[in-house]
C-alpha cells in the first residue's frame, strides 16, 4: 500500500466521507431490518485517511468520545485504523480530557481486538438503545 495521508476533508469530499461510513455500516449492521441511512454529521470535523487520492477511512470525535471510526474492508490490516485512532486520541487529548471513550458492538471481535492492541479496555457492557445487540464501552487513560 502506498502512503496514507491523514487530513480533514474538503467540502467537496463530504459526500465521499459519508459514502465510506455508509459502506462500512451496511457491512457491519446490514443484517438488521430497516437499517436507516447514516445520519448527516458535520463531516468537516472528521479526519480522513486517503490512499491514492481515495478516502479509505475516517474518524470523528466529540468531547472525550471517539464517536465514529470506520475503515473500508480492503484497507484494513494496513495500519490505517491505528493512524486514525492516534489522530483522534491526540485531538481528544488536546481538549484536556483525561480519558478516551468509545462504543463498539460486542460481537465485532476484530474491532475489539484492534482497540485492545492500542491500549483500550472494556469498561462496561450494555444493550444498544435501539437495535437488538449488546455494546461495549471501552476506555483508555490519557497518559500524555
Amino acid at each position: 500500500m502506498t502512503e496514507v495521508l491523514i487530513r480533514q476533508p474538503e467540502v467537496h469530499e463530504h459526500s465521499a466521507v459519508r459514502a465510506v461510513v455508509q459502506t462500512v455500516v451496511d457491512e457491519i449492521y446490514g443484517n438488521l431490518p430497516a437499517l436507516p441511512p447514516v445520519d448527516e454529521e458535520d463531516w468537516s470535523l472528521a479526519w480522513i485517511a486517503v490512499v491514492d487520492a481515495r478516502i479509505v477511512g475516517m474518524v470523528l470525535t466529540n468531547d472525550e468520545w471517539i464517536s465514529d471510526l470506520w475503515v473500508l474492508r480492503a484497507a484494513r490490516g494496513c495500519g490505517i485504523g491505528g493512524k486514525l485512532l492516534a489522530r483522534a486520541e491526540a485531538e481528544i487529548s488536546g481538549r484536556g480530557c483525561r480519558k478516551f471513550r468509545l462504543r463498539v458492538v460486542k460481537s465485532n471481535t476484530a474491532a475489539i481486538r484492534f482497540y485492545q492492541r492500542q491500549g483500550w479496555r472494556v469498561e462496561r457492557e450494555f444493550p444498544h438503545e435501539t437495535w437488538p445487540m449488546t455494546m461495549f464501552e471501552m476506555i483508555k487513560s490519557n497518559d500524555r
